[in-house]
């Protein structure tokens, strides 16, 4: 792997580390036990930095998610500091839709912030009170054109505007999936494998996924969107990107699920090829 972006990171979370221990604070890993949020463990190591992992809870997780991160935390001898939307913020996924009158959106992706960003900044409080907090988190930029987008000309350390006092850090902002495979391979760090066969390892509902992978979710959790759906005909309201009903998308799954799950492995198949 190039040295020359190694060395450009562990830059980056020296300095807000320096900035964190400054303010009095833990520096804070955003931790999912994935490749990227294991490099920034790796990063924070390397300069021997006083850092915790922190994870948010959603409350739509897919199910085993948290365990799955506690076990990995207690795997890295690591602190693990997780917040709660309800317990220390104001309700649910279905409280907010409840509440705004509509689901999230592609153009209005309210629940990150009510569910994760906002319950996290209400915990942290009643652990630093107002002191600055110093939060890493695994971005890149070649993950996505619309990340690259939206990330564009950002200084890898900010504030965020979301949360005041806190600060985002984003040591791994230029690295591809492959620079992460390398550094990964390189100190001989495994990463414990989770729901590869959705395609995704967070949320079980979410405005940007696309109908397969509600599908896969489905042939796994059958019953995971009853509590979505209930909310869903009682607002009547659409929860799936396209003005689709997420009740419509489940019966129609359910009334042709051999021959979906034909096409999806065929598919995983042949891109795997």
């Amino acid at each position: 792997m190039n040295n020359e972006l190694i060395e450009k990171s562990l830059e980056i979370m020296q300095d807000a580390s320096n900035r964190a221990k400054e303010a009095g604070t833990p520096l804070l890993i955003n931790f999912s036990g994935g490749k990227d949020s294991s490099c920034l463990v790796l990063l924070a190591r390397q300069i021997d930095a006083d850092f915790k992992l922190m994870y948010m809870t959603s409350g739509i997780e897919l199910p085993g998610s948290l365990e799955f991160v506690q076990k990995e935390a207690e795997r890295l001898n690591l602190d693990l500091l997780v917040s709660d939307p309800v317990k220390h913020y104001q309700g649910d996924f279905c409280y907010w839709v409840r509440k705004i009158g509509y689901f999230p959106s592609y153009h209005y992706s309210y629940c990150s912030v009510r569910l994760k960003i906002r319950p996290s900044r209400a915990y942290l409080r009643t652990l630093y009170g107002f002191k600055h907090i110093y939060r890493v988190n695994g971005v890149r930029k070649s993950e996505s054109t619309r990340r690259s987008k939206i990330y564009k000309d950002k200084e890898p350390i900010r504030k965020d505007w979301e949360n005041s006092g806190h600060f985002v850090v984003e040591p791994i902002y230029d690295w591809t999936g492959q620079d992460v495979r390398d550094y990964l391979e390189e100190n001989n760090f495994i990463v414990q494998k989770q729901y590869s066969e959705f395609g995704v390892s967070g949320c079980a509902y979410c405005p940007f996924y696309q109908v397969e992978i509600y599908q896969r979710i489905l042939n796994v959790y059958p019953n995971i969107y009853d509590k979505i759906i209930e909310v869903e005909d009682e607002i009547k309201k659409p929860a799936v990107g396209g003005n689709r009903f997420l009740h419509q998308l489940r019966d129609d799954f359910f009334a042709n699920r051999e021959e979906i799950m034909l096409q999806l492995n065929n598919k995983k198949v042949k891109n795997k090829k």
